[in-house]
């Protein structure tokens, strides 16, 4: 561990130098075939080349009857060409029959150009009288039909790797007739939740015990960032536990992510069990933010593991904004862009100095302003979020922001 990453514990860290240390970890991607079935949204871990012309054979672009141009020219609406009607074709039947000199055959859009046609006569401009077809309009070669690899030519790269797959990328996907592609895989990230005061949903509630909130929202959020959670429950606030739920972690997945027991209480095991699993590459215990301050971070063998704050709304501000983007990074997804909005605040809101601070605001509409009102509950309440649109980023260097003054509010 070099002098530049050791961090001691206790020692708040500005988030800007805990997100450049995290951009240093080198990502370890795996790929996977998968069914484009399931390939939404999933990103792209080669270059995709078509295996086939997109159309593979000639088809007709209109309905109407398959020429050879030569046999139209000369055609108007006063003296029409007579053709002799050969037959018909539909979409997806077999070639009609060929066309011989003086000769066309009735076409479907989309149906193969028979042998010896080279145009289709759009059937606005002609005329069927019993086995005869009244041409008034002539054609040139290769009019109305579309030509083998008109969309796609065999070997084009038509997706390139890093790709992140949308609906029209399967549709063209589908077109080709492959059935799998190559993606990367989806991150493991183990979610648990620490403290001896946490109980899993549906257990008995008992005085002193609160229900695991954490491990829900954060598995969810995993989810929502391209992650694959593995979710392992509650664990106790001991060391040993600890240690042996990280080594799981870091033998099972990529990343790892806890909350609770990163302050420093009296039941805090967090320090001691960082230090005996191994040997960190850098180690961080508090971040210049709030809330979120005791945020612990570390990594073992590019490995990185997240000891996210106990109280909901910190464990989630946290998470959008430091364990997101590594996700995000390690599924080979782009970082997403915050929505954003222009607000009046509402009234004055108070900040603590030295400290990159998240505020929660409601907005409200008044006459032609959004304003933004602080959330006035703490971070440790379970509604703080739910009544909130988004947060407002105060600058350490600020005490508070004016009543009346704009501000950009990253919405939720």
């Amino acid at each position: 561990m070099s002098k530049e990453t050791q961090k001691s514990f206790y020692t708040t860290t500005p988030l800007q130098e805990v997100l450049r240390e995290l951009s240093k970890i080198g990502i370890k991607r795996k790929t996977e075939k998968i069914n484009i079935n399931e390939a939404f949204g999933r990103v792209l871990a080669e270059d995709f080349f078509s295996p086939i012309n997109v159309p593979h054979f000639k088809r007709a672009a209109k309905d109407g009857y398959a020429v050879n141009a030569s046999d139209t020219f000369g055609a108007e609406e006063e003296e029409p060409k007579i053709l002799k009607l050969l037959g018909e074709i539909r979409a997806g039947g077999k070639s009609g029959p060929p066309i011989v000199e003086g000769g066309c055959v009735k076409i479907a859009t989309g149906a193969l150009i028979p042998e010896g046609g080279d145009a289709v006569v759009m059937v606005e401009y002609t005329e069927e009288e019993e086995n005869q077809v009244l041409i008034y309009r002539p054609v040139s070669p290769e009019e109305n039909v579309i030509k083998i690899g008109k969309d796609i030519k065999e070997k084009q790269k038509i997706l390139s790797k890093e790709t992140v797959l949308k609906i029209q990328d399967l549709g063209v996907l589908s077109a080709t007739g492959v059935t799998e592609v190559k993606v990367y895989s989806k991150p493991q990230v183990t979610v648990a939740s620490t403290g001896d005061e946490i109980i899993s949903s549906g257990a008995d509630l008992e005085l002193g015990k609160i229900y695991d909130i954490n491990s829900i929202t954060i598995t969810q959020a995993v989810r929502q960032s391209g992650g694959e959670p593995i979710y392992r429950g509650v664990v106790p606030d001991d060391k040993d536990d600890l240690v042996r739920a990280i080594r799981y972690s870091l033998e099972n997945a990529d990343i790892a992510l806890f909350s609770g027991g990163t302050s420093k209480g009296p039941g805090d095991t967090v320090p001691t069990a960082l230090r005996e699993v191994g040997k960190p590459d850098f180690l961080i215990h508090g971040v210049s933010i709030k809330p979120g301050k005791p945020t612990a971070i570390t990594a073992y063998d590019g490995k990185p593991v997240f000891m996210l704050p106990g109280y909901p709304t910190s464990a989630l501000m946290v998470y959008y904004t430091i364990v997101d983007p590594q996700i995000r990074r390690w599924a080979g997804l782009p970082l997403t862009s915050r929505p954003r909005v222009k607000a009046m605040t509402g009234k004055r809101i108070y900040t603590e100095r030295g400290r990159l601070n998240f505020q929660p605001v409601r907005l409200e509409h008044e006459k032609e302003e959004i304003r933004a009102y602080p959330v006035p509950t703490g971070s440790e309440a379970i509604t703080t979020l739910a009544s909130s649109q988004g947060y407002v980023e105060i600058k350490p260097e600020i005490q508070f922001v004016e009543e009346g003054e704009e501000v950009t509010v990253y919405l939720f």
